[in-house]
């Protein structure tokens, strides 16, 4: 990093402050010239993944929330903890997103404008922030949520106590390192402005970052294990034990992140290259993040659906199209090919508007079901030929799909006898 030897910036001529903000934030390697307009980057390779990571965050965050507060209605601290983090997590991405634009993902820092890469240690100070937050959120989320599962109230067991000792673990921790961030130097400004005079002696935030990835492979790792010994006693067989294992299992996922996070960071404090490494810190962290949601969304998600009465939803979608249909024929069959009625049928548009207003409720049925319940509406046709239209009439027969003419004219003679006095 060049930065200048003047005691002062801010007493310098603006000329001279251009100029110097107009350098290489590092010198180029021999043989190599700095690169300002358009330099090798993956940008848009970055933007791909950080969509596909802000996508699956919000859909698993949405499902979830829909879930918890509508279906099943059981609401809880976690999930309020997992709305701020959310929030947070967008503001994260926002400032990444913007990051690259200018100076990019994966640039060299010889090709980056010293006043540039200003601008960019100071939304990778905010972002930074941010993702404590939101991985403290998270992960307390988490564990709150292994302890509602695995943990009922007044069975104290193992789960309990290492989800308990783990979320204080995580809050001292992370609020440690938040501290220690914003206390470290003087003035605030020099926490990303290397051009102002100050130090950071307060407090040694140099292995901050290598501290944090070592806390979070080992958290991401306890974090997982924590459910699998209770799934293992459960009285199931090993093959149900196995597929829940594997629902709670999608926290290996954020364990890999956070392995190759631990990666990149060695490779970032050990390289000169600031921007060019901590690249990959940044795409390590969207991915963290991503997994986190999907562990603490994805196991409520199976006894969400099961709560929803899908016979009765896929019934009462059968019988509105298949009452459109009819409908739909209807109007578009002759009038005349209705046989002549004796006086019934008015009554018989009564019966059906009475019925009608029932019919989404109901479930469909079999013929032979509706055989003691429905057979006063059979004789309202004078032959059987003409059954299939008479079921529009009747809400009860909306619902059958095809049957044998031959079969339902012996319904009707069967019938008929005592269907008179009914009506």
């Amino acid at each position: 990093m060049s930065a200048p030897d003047s005691p002062d910036f801010s007493s310098l001529d603006p000329a001279t402050q251009a100029y110097i903000l107009a350098q290489p934030a590092l010198e180029p390697p021999i043989g190599q010239d700095s690169i300002f307009d358009n330099p090798p980057n993956y940008s848009a390779a970055a933007v791909v993944l950080f969509s596909v990571c802000l996508v699956l965050i919000t859909l698993t965050f949405i499902g979830r929330v829909y879930m918890k507060f509508f279906v099943m209605k059981q609401k809880s601290l976690g999930d309020y903890l997992l709305i701020l983090a959310y929030a947070l997590l967008i503001v994260n991405f926002v400032f990444t997103y913007r990051m690259t634009e200018k100076p990019g993902i994966f640039v060299h820092q010889w090709n980056v404008h010293l006043g540039d890469f200003i601008y960019f240690l100071r939304d990778v100070f905010i972002t930074s922030q941010l993702y404590i937050g939101s991985i403290l959120l998270i992960k307390v989320a988490i564990l709150l949520e292994w302890i509602r599962i695995f943990a009922p109230p007044g069975n104290r067991h193992f789960v309990y106590w290492a989800s308990h000792i783990m979320i204080w673990a995580n809050v001292v921790f992370y609020v440690s390192i938040f501290i220690a961030f914003n206390i470290a130097c003087t003035p605030y400004e020099y926490n990303w402005n290397v051009l102002l005079k100050g130090n950071c002696d307060r407090v040694n935030t140099h292995y901050t970052n290598l501290a944090t990835s070592i806390f979070n492979v080992i958290s991401d790792f306890m974090i997982l294990i924590i459910p699998q010994r209770a799934i293992w006693k459960l009285h199931m067989s090993t093959k149900k034990k196995l597929g829940v294992s594997m629902v709670f299992a999608i926290g290996l996922l954020a364990c890999v992140s956070a392995l190759i996070r631990l990666i990149e960071t060695v490779r970032h404090a050990l390289s000169a290259d600031y921007v060019y490494t901590f690249a990959g810190i940044m795409c390590c962290c969207a991915a963290e993040l991503t997994c986190g949601f999907l562990v603490v969304s994805v196991p409520s998600f199976p006894k969400a659906f099961s709560a929803i009465n899908l016979s009765k939803l896929l019934s009462k979608l059968s019988f509105r199209s298949s009452s459109s249909k009819l409908r739909s024929s209807k109007k578009s069959g002759d009038a005349s090919s209705w046989p002549p009625s004796s006086g019934g049928y008015s009554e018989v548009k009564t019966k059906a508007a009475k019925t009608s207003a029932e019919g989404d409720e109901r479930q469909l049925f079999p013929m032979a079901k509706l055989q003691n319940n429905s057979s006063n509406d059979y004789s309202l046709y004078d032959s059987a030929g003409h059954a299939e239209r008479g079921i529009y009439q009747t809400t009860h027969f909306e619902a059958t799909e095809s049957f044998d003419p031959n079969a339902t004219r012996s319904e009707y003679r069967r019938q008929e006898q005592w269907d008179d006095n009914r009506i």
